[in-house]
């Protein structure tokens, strides 16, 4: 067995606009990458911490995997399994998933902001094919931007929202009913909490999907036995990697929940994951994986653009994207610790 260079890398990658939802304003992405490289072979890691989204610290994240002690949020897990499994699968010549479907059904996500904009960013969506729209809420301008979405693309495209867990079970409701009118797919993550999911569920006629309130499949299975939801959003990130989300989503259709796959604004070595986990599972909805044209600069052209609503799936070997140095510092990523098989870690910057 040929020696493995670990290093852990930091990169910073820039939106092209900022993000705006109900969680805040986001220009630009945290993320810390793990490569595996045995002086022929490399695989790598993606762990994507948000704050603002799913209290992680990315300071324990960063701690997690330069020191590989004490606790590791899911994040670092879903990275370290990444590394490891693309790894191999490179080794293999194969695709880190078992790819069935050569592409998957996307949809466009749609952040918050003055409703004529975002209508004119769901238009773009309509000319590119898209079928699926996912818009943000849980603002006060929230109904003129619905209105204004649902008369840019038309009566034919699913239409769901997602208001990060902001609302009140009251506020939920209220506005629920009032924007049931523009036939909305589903309402993603209303509410915090899976009880509060359900209260909303039993007085709302639209379908309810949890997102942030559940991680893995022992949450899946609560909120099934809660009759919390219709559907549930996996993220491998917040699962704690493949493993862990392909349980999420096999919990899901045993208790009669309807799948999907989203990414938190990953980068593309998450992305590619994600991907290939949706097309082993031939997930139905529309995942949330087409959003690394929301990121600008170089790292848009390490995934194929989705086209017509669907998203080519990376065939590999491994993750199918490089994980090469030139790659990684050409995105401005930089090295801040590295480990030698045989010794301890070194801190380089």
């Amino acid at each position: 067995m040929r020696p493995l260079l670990r290093r852990v890398w930091r990169l910073e990658l820039p939106l092209e606009t900022p993000f705006i939802s109900a969680t805040g304003v986001l220009r630009s992405r945290l993320l810390f990458l793990l490569t595996l490289t045995d002086g022929e072979t490399c695989g790598i890691g993606e762990a994507a911490p948000l704050p603002a989204y799913d209290g992680s610290n990315p300071q324990q994240v960063l701690v997690a995997l330069t020191s590989r002690r004490g606790r590791r949020p899911p994040q670092a897990r879903a990275c370290e399994e990444l590394a490891r499994l693309d790894l191999e699968a490179r080794r293999a010549g194969s695709a880190l998933c078992h790819v069935v479907a050569e592409t998957v059904p996307v949809n466009v996500t749609l952040t918050a902001g003055p409703a004529e904009e975002v209508a004119e960013r769901a238009r773009q969506g309509v000319r590119a094919g898209f079928s699926t729209f996912k818009l943000k809420v849980g603002l006060p301008d929230d109904l003129e931007r619905v209105a204004a979405v649902r008369a840019a693309v038309g009566s034919w495209p699913a239409l769901r929202v997602d208001a990060n867990g902001r609302w009140s079970v009251d506020e939920a409701v209220a506005t629920i009913r009032r924007l049931e009118r523009f036939d909305l797919e589903l309402v993603e993550q209303p509410c915090r909490t899976l009880e509060e999911l359900r209260e909303v569920r039993t007085r709302v006629s639209v379908p309810i999907a949890a997102d942030e309130a559940v991680a893995d499949a022992r949450d899946v299975q609560r909120a099934a036995a809660l009759e919390a939801c219709d559907a549930v959003c996996v993220k491998l990130s917040r699962a704690g990697g493949v493993r862990a989300a392909r349980e999420a989503i096999e919990a899901a259709r045993e208790a009669g929940l309807e799948p999907y796959l989203a990414s938190s604004l990953d980068g593309p070595w998450g992305l590619a994951a994600a991907l290939q986990l949706a097309s082993e599972q031939r997930l139905r909805l529309a995942s949330g994986l087409a959003t690394l044209s929301l990121f600008s600069g170089p790292v848009r052209a390490l995934l194929p653009s989705p086209a017509n609503g669907v998203a080519p799936v990376p065939a590999g070997p491994g993750l199918g994207v490089p994980c090469d140095e030139a790659t990684l510092r050409g995105l401005g990523a930089e090295v801040v610790a590295e480990t030698a098989a045989t010794s301890g870690a070194r801190r380089v910057t």
